[in-house]
């Protein structure tokens, strides 16, 4: 799967497009997806693709998603 900022390049991060629409599709099929690699798996993505300008947040911020999520379903 590509990162979001390669699969909907034309929306920025934290734009109203992540939370509705196709690119909110993407997101969650994106963490939940991400959620499923392992640890070395993840690393190699993230080097793979790393932040594209203005998405310094994401990756530190996936965790703390898979985290709420995994939560949230117990």
């Amino acid at each position: 799967m590509l990162p979001p900022w390669l699969k909907y390049p034309e929306i920025p991060p934290g734009s109203i497009g992540w939370r509705m629409g196709p690119g909110e599709d993407y997101w969650y099929s994106f963490v939940d997806w991400f959620g499923h690699l392992s640890g070395g798996e993840r690393e190699l993505y993230q080097r793979r693709y790393p932040k594209s300008e203005g998405w310094e947040v994401f990756w530190p911020y996936i965790p703390d998603k898979l985290a709420a999520s995994f939560y949230k379903n117990q």
